[in-house]
Parts: structure tokens; sequence; C-alpha cells
């Protein structure tokens, strides 16, 4: 039986090249907007996307704007890879998700068929 075995994190050898791999498809997933990728990757990049951009709207409607402005900052140096994908997210994306109070379905999965 598999119990308690989940598939979809059984993307890379490790958990260091799962946090890169994870890295790497959220930048680009951040700078174009869209991904294509396998149905496996995928199904994990929705849930990472989800988890880290409500993280981030969390912390940006914090009390404290200051500090929550430089928590989210310091996060998104952290996690994507380029300076134009954070300035991005901070910039455009999360005003637009505060204002709409979202704290959840950032990323959403499309099967797009059988390759031509």
């Amino acid at each position: 039986m598999r119990h308690k075995n989940n598939r979809v994190t059984k993307l890379a050898p490790g958990a260091q090249k799962y946090s890169l791999l994870m890295r790497n498809l959220l930048t680009s997933f951040v700078t174009s907007g869209k991904m294509v990728t396998t149905a496996k990757r995928g199904k994990a990049l929705c849930a990472e996307a989800d988890s880290f951009f409500a993280r981030l709207v969390r912390w940006s409607n914090n009390a404290d704007q200051a500090a929550g402005q430089r928590v989210v900052i310091a996060t998104l140096k952290q996690t994507l890879f380029t300076e134009e994908a954070g300035k991005k997210v901070l910039n455009e994306l999360l005003p637009a998700w505060a204002a709409a109070n979202k704290v959840s379905g950032f990323a959403q999965c499309l099967k797009m068929g059988p390759r031509k």
C-alpha cells in the first residue's frame, strides 16, 4: 500500500535539487506569466506557488507595513533568481492581490493535451 506517499513531490533525487528546480520554475513562471511543463512538475509548481504567494500577501498585509515589506523583499531575494522577477512581484502582482483580498488560487494547472 502507498499510504502517505505523495508522488508529486518526488521530482528530483534530493531536497537541494528539488529546491533549485522549484526556484527555477517559480522564477520562469513569474517572468513569463505562464509555464508549459510536464503534469507532475506543473502540479508541484502550483502547490509551491500558492504557498509562496500566500505567505507574501500575508506579510505585505501586516499591520507594520515597513517590517512586512522588508520581510517580503528578503524572501523574494532568497527565492527568485532574477531581480526582474522580484520587482514584478513587488510592484505589480502583490498590490493587485492585496487589493482583491486574495489568499489562494495564484496559479492553476491546465492540461494541454498530447504534443503535436
